[in-house]
Parts: C-alpha cells; sequence; structure tokens
C-alpha cells in the first residue's frame, strides 16, 4: 500500500518532466520508507535520523529528486533557477520586488498561462537556508498536498501568502 503511494507521489511530482531513472527513485524512497537505517546508512546520512528520528523519508524525497529541485537563499536567485528550468520563458526579475512572498504572487498568473499551468511549491526540507522548490503541473498540488500530509513531507504552496 505505501509503496503504491510512493509511486504516486513521485510520479505526480514529475509529470511532465523526462525522467531517466524514475523506477530507482521509487525504489529508493520505499527502501527509506520500510528501512530508514538501511538507507541512510548506504547515502552517509546518519546526522539526518540524529536531528530527526522521523526524517529520513522525507530526505530521501530531498535526496532523490535533487536535479528536479530549485533550491536558493535569495529570490533573484531563486528566479534566475527557476527560468533556467522553464527555458527562459518568465525573463528578467521584477526589480521592485523584495520579498519572497511577492515574487510567487507575481510569479503564478504567468505559471497559470503554460500548457498545463504550473506551480511551485515548497517540497520537503533543505536542511539549510535555502529555499527548496520544485515546479509541478497545477491540476496535481492537491493530490501531491495530501500525498505529503500522509507521508510527513512538508509542502507549502508559494501561490498562498506566508
Amino acid at each position: 500500500m505505501k509503496e503504491e503511494k510512493i509511486e504516486q507521489f513521485i510520479d505526480l511530482l514529475l509529470e511532465g518532466y523526462e525522467v531517466e531513472n524514475r523506477e530507482e527513485i521509487i525504489s529508493n524512497c520505499t527502501l527509506c520508507y520500510e528501512n530508514p537505517v538501511e538507507y541512510i546508512k548506504n547515502n552517509d546520512a546518519e546526522w539526518v535520523i540524529e536531528s530527526d528520528e522521523d526524517g529520513a523519508f522525507e530526505f530521501s524525497v530531498s535526496n532523490e529528486l535533487f536535479n528536479f529541485l530549485i533550491r536558493g537563499d535569495k529570490i533573484d536567485e531563486v528566479h534566475e533557477l527557476i527560468d533556467e528550468s522553464l527555458h527562459n520563458i518568465i525573463g528578467d526579475f521584477p526589480i521592485e520586488i523584495r520579498y519572497a512572498g511577492d515574487y510567487f504572487k507575481w510569479l503564478q498568473p504567468k505559471l497559470d498561462q503554460e500548457d498545463p499551468p504550473l506551480e511551485i511549491i515548497e517540497l520537503a526540507d533543505s536542511y539549510s537556508d535555502e529555499l527548496q522548490l520544485i515546479i509541478i503541473e497545477k491540476h496535481n498540488v492537491e493530490r501531491i498536498s495530501k500525498l505529503c500530509q500522509e507521508l510527513k513531507v512538508h509542502f507549502r504552496r508559494t501561490s498562498i501568502p506566508f
């Protein structure tokens, strides 16, 4: 049952991406859910469970999806990474924006115009001061949110004010 939820979760997050190692990602996240100590040991990440005993699965999500995540500590830096991920469709950073919440409020209407409409969410713990984001297809937001709750993975919609 959990393996099916994990597979659905990963598939929803990665819908629209070219993924060469889908089965490996799902297998590794499932291994971590079923045997967190083994996964953590295999990835030299004992520090994760030392600080958060229940954080292994969330770590596996960040670790396995690393190449699909957007991470940055400055909003203009995050903008550049988002724009690059979307093949430069957004354009220059709006210099009048100073706060992350204002940036995402500015960005969401642009993402709504994409086909399919997109949304950026905060996903899992970055284990740093950086924002950790992923671009997803907007029609998957509610199902991803529900699965994040069930699987105990941090989730926050950036389109909703902080």
